[in-house]
């Protein structure tokens, strides 16, 4: 990917892309000069809009919260900011043979080497989600192996963010990261793709006999407790 400089902010972008066209997708969408098709999701988190540039299908993500809470723009001085983040990690996947979101451009404003804005585009998948969609749950639990045969972990890997398009399933809304020491990341993986859809273990087949995973299981359980009790702990102090 080529990293170049524009104005006062930095693009990211496949090694494919002309920097000029890069440069045109930039201005239009930092102008606000685009056609919006549909939100596909506005919270503090994040905003994420369907939109047209150019004639093309585009998503634009800006996100929220990590362009704006201090301690996360701290942390930039350190890491790679969340725009570039999101982009380098399709361009991985892609790399690696798993099928995703096309990236297109990421940017980002930094001020005293600290992220202080940031969004990114890349092409929308036309396709059906996996949540309503049982006959694609085997070939999810496929799909979620290979990516860890691969020596990589999902990030986020709730049946969500997978799409069923032309009989494939593409892993969205990843962030891609190496496989830990032990083999608690990848249980903790399948534990998180069972709570978001209970009943997708049946696919498992000898994951299910993993004892990391079975590990991971109690361990989330657990942890949704405590997280609870610390809720009702804020809200009765809140109460005073």
């Amino acid at each position: 990917m080529k990293n170049i400089k524009y104005k006062e902010w930095r693009l990211l972008i496949p090694d494919q892309l002309d920097d000029e066209m890069a440069k045109s997708l930039f201005d239009t969408v930092q102008s606000g000069n685009f056609t919006l098709r549909s939100i596909l999701k506005d919270t503090y988190r994040s905003q994420v809009k369907r939109i047209s540039v150019f004639d093309k299908d585009l998503v634009l993500k800006i996100p929220n919260e990590k362009n704006t809470r201090t301690w996360i723009r701290f942390l930039t001085w350190f890491r790679t900011g969340e725009a570039f983040k999101n982009l380098k990690g399709m361009q991985l996947l892609q790399e690696n043979g798993i099928l995703t979101s096309t990236p297109v451009v990421a940017a980002e404003k930094r001020s005293l080497g600290m992220v202080v804005d940031s969004w990114l585009i890349y092409e929308f998948l036309d396709g059906q989600s996996c949540v309503d969609l049982p006959s694609s749950h085997q070939a999810v639990v496929s799909a979620l192996n290979y990516l860890h045969g691969k020596k990589l972990l999902h990030g986020d890997p709730q049946i969500r963010n997978f799409i069923q398009r032309d009989q494939g399933i593409y892993t969205i809304d990843s962030n891609p990261k190496k496989l830990g020491l032990t083999g608690f990341d990848l249980g903790y993986e399948w534990a998180y793709l069972r709570k978001s859809y209970p009943g997708i273990e049946r696919f498992y087949g000898k994951i299910n006999e993993s004892k990391w995973y079975r590990f991971a299981v109690q361990f989330d359980l657990i942890d949704r407790k405590l997280a609870r009790f610390r809720k009702k702990i804020r809200a009765f102090f809140k109460s005073f």
